[in-house]
C-alpha cells in the first residue's frame, strides 16, 4: 500500500493506477485531502468553502463500490478535486471572490462541473481567487490573500490562484479554474503546476460567472501533463447552453499523447516582446529548457514577430469594457460593494470607445490571428516562451517590480507573456522547468494552433517524461 504521506507527490495518473489495483482507496485519498485542508489551508487560504466532510466522505465510498464491482469510469473516479469559486456548483455557495455575492447559491451545476462528477471525482470546494477573478495576483480583500506554497512571503498569483496552491500543496488533486488574461497559466508557473488555458470554446462556460466573455477560457491546473489530458478529455464538448462552443469531436488525449514521442516538432522561440524585460533566473532556467528540448532532437529556432506592440493595447480594450458590461447594473447601485480596485478597473471600462473595442476585435481577427496561424502553418508547428518574465513577487511588490534595473507594474509583469492568447483563443499549457537559486519554481508556455492540443501536450508530456519534471510539483510544505 502507497504511504498516506507520498500522496502529495503523485499525479492523478499515478493514482488511478493505484486506485485500480486497490493499493489506493478513495476514501483514503479523499481523507487525506481533507486533512491537509485543515492542516494548511489557515495559512495558505487556499479554500473559500469546503464541501461537507460527510457527503465527501459518503462520495468516495460510493465511487471505491463501484470500482471494486467492476464499475470503474476511467482515471477521475476516485479524485479528489476543487474547483475556482466561480463555477457554479448546485447548493454549493459561489462568493465570485466578491463581497457581492457572498451569500448567492447557484441553483443548477456549470456544464464543466456536471461532467467532472459524471465521471466519479470526489468534490472537495470552492477554491480562493482574485475579486470577480479580476486580478493576477491572488489578492482578495474580503476573503484573504492566497499566499505561495514556496515561500509564503510570496503571492501566488491568480486568478485561479487557490486553485494552484490547493494542487500543489496536494489539498486537492486537480483543480477547474478559469482564464482571461492568464488566471490559470500564471499561478500555475508561479506555484510549480501544470496549467492548461484550451482553445477559445473547446470547454462550455455555460454555469461559470464571466468577467470578460470573449476571453474567458476554462481550463484545468494539475500536477503533471498527463492529468490534464485527462480532464480536457473529461470536460471539453459542444454544450447547448453555450453558443461559443465547438461541435469538433473530441480526440482521446490521453493516449494520443502516450503514443507520442513529438519527435519532428518544429519549435519558434519568439525573441521580439516576450524577452524584453525578463528576470535573469527566469531567462537562465528558460534557456536550459531550450538546450533541453535541442538535446532531445527538436529543431528549434528564433521566428519574428511583426504585430507585438498591438499585444497589450487590443487585450486591454476587450477586457475592460467586456468586464463593465457585465456589471453594468450592480457598479451603478451596489458600488460600494465593489474593492477599491475593481471600481478603478471597471471605470477603465466606461473610458474604452465603442470604435476603440471594434477597432481591437479587427486587429485581433486581421493582423494578430492571421500573423500566428501563418507561423504555425508554415515555419513551426508550436511556440515556447516564458509563461511569466519573473518568479513569484513578495507581497512588498504588489505594485512595481524592478526587473534588471526596468520597474514595471506587477500586474503588467505577470500578464506579459499570456495575454495573447486568449486574445487570440490560442491553446496554451504552462508547465514547471525548475526552480530558481531561492527555490521558486518557474513555467514555461507551449502554445499550439486552433484546437492543436494534442501537439502542445505531447510535447510537454515528452519533456516532463524525460526531464522528470514533476519533482518540481511539491513545495515543502507538501512534504511534512
Amino acid at each position: 500500500m502507497a504511504k498516506r504521506s507520498q500522496f502529495s507527490l503523485l499525479s492523478l495518473k499515478e493514482l488511478s493506477e493505484k486506485i485500480q489495483t486497490s493499493e489506493i482507496t478513495p476514501v483514503d485519498l479523499t481523507e487525506f485531502c481533507l486533512d491537509r485542508i485543515r492542516k494548511l489551508n489557515k495559512s495558505l487560504n487556499a479554500f473559500i468553502t469546503v464541501a461537507d466532510e460527510s457527503d465527501a466522505y459518503n462520495n468516495a465510498g460510493l465511487a471505491e463500490k463501484e470500482i471494486r464491482s467492476g464499475n470503474y469510469r476511467g482515471p477521475l473516479h476516485g479524485i479528489p478535486f476543487s474547483i475556482k469559486d466561480i463555477i457554479y456548483a448546485k447548493g454549493i455557495r459561489c462568493t465570485a471572490g466578491s463581497k457581492i455575492l457572498s451569500d448567492y447559491i447557484p441553483q443548477t451545476d456549470a456544464t464543466c462541473f456536471k461532467k467532472i462528477k459524471k465521471a466519479g471525482a470526489i468534490f472537495l470546494g470552492t477554491n480562493n481567487l482574485n475579486e470577480f477573478a479580476s486580478g493576477i495576483t491572488g489578492v482578495n480583500p474580503f476573503y484573504g490573500n492566497t499566499k505561495n506554497p514556496w515561500d509564503m512571503s510570496r503571492i501566488s498569483g491568480g486568478s485561479s490562484g487557490g486553485s494552484a496552491v490547493a494542487v500543489s500543496t496536494g489539498m486537492s488533486q486537480i483543480a477547474l479554474g478559469t482564464d482571461t488574461g492568464g488566471s490559470l497559466r500564471v499561478p500555475s508557473s508561479l506555484c510549480g503546476v501544470v496549467g492548461l488555458k484550451p482553445t477559445y470554446g473547446l470547454i462550455s462556460k455555460h454555469g461559470v460567472f464571466p468577467l470578460a466573455p470573449s476571453l474567458d477560457h476554462v481550463g484545468c491546473i494539475t500536477r503533471s501533463v498527463w492529468d490534464s489530458a485527462a480532464i480536457l478529455e473529461c470536460i471539453s464538448g459542444w454544450d447547448p447552453y453555450d453558443l461559443a462552443s465547438s461541435r469538433r469531436k473530441i480526440p482521446q488525449y490521453t493516449k494520443i499523447i502516450e503514443k507520442s514521442d513529438a519527435k519532428g516538432l518544429a519549435i519558434g522561440v519568439p525573441k521580439d516582446y516576450f524577452f524584453d524585460y525578463v528576470d535573469y533566473e527566469v531567462e537562465r532556467l528558460f534557456n536550459q529548457f531550450v538546450e533541453n528540448l535541442k538535446s532531445l532532437e527538436y529543431k528549434v529556432s528564433d521566428i519574428g514577430l511583426q504585430n507585438y506592440q498591438n499585444f497589450c493595447k487590443t487585450w486591454r480594450d476587450i477586457r475592460y469594457p467586456e468586464a463593465t458590461a457585465v456589471h453594468e447594473d450592480w457598479f451603478k447601485t451596489r458600488t460600494e460593494g465593489y474593492s477599491l480596485e475593481v471600481r478603478k478597473m471597471l471605470i477603465l471600462g466606461t473610458k474604452v470607445s465603442a470604435i476603440d473595442y471594434l477597432q481591437a476585435k479587427k486587429i485581433i481577427n486581421v493582423e494578430l490571428k492571421k500573423e500566428l496561424l501563418a507561423i504555425l502553418k508554415e515555419m513551426v508547428d508550436v511556440i515556447i516562451v516564458p509563461t511569466t518574465i519573473i518568479p513569484a513577487p513578495r507581497f512588498d511588490e504588489l505594485d512595481v517590480i524592478d526587473i534588471g534595473g526596468t520597474v514595471m507594474q506587477t500586474r503588467e509583469a505577470l500578464l506579459r507573456n499570456t495575454i495573447l492568447f486568449n486574445s487570440t483563443g490560442f491553446p496554451a499549457v504552462s508547465m514547471p522547468i525548475g526552480l530558481t537559486k531561492d527555490k521558486m519554481p518557474v513555467g514555461a508556455e507551449i502554445i499550439g494552433p486552433p484546437f492543436g492540443e494534442e501537439r502542445i501536450l505531447s510535447l510537454a508530456y515528452n519533456y516532463e517524461c524525460v526531464n522528470r519534471t514533476h519533482k518540481f510539483r511539491s513545495p515543502p510544505c507538501s512534504l511534512s
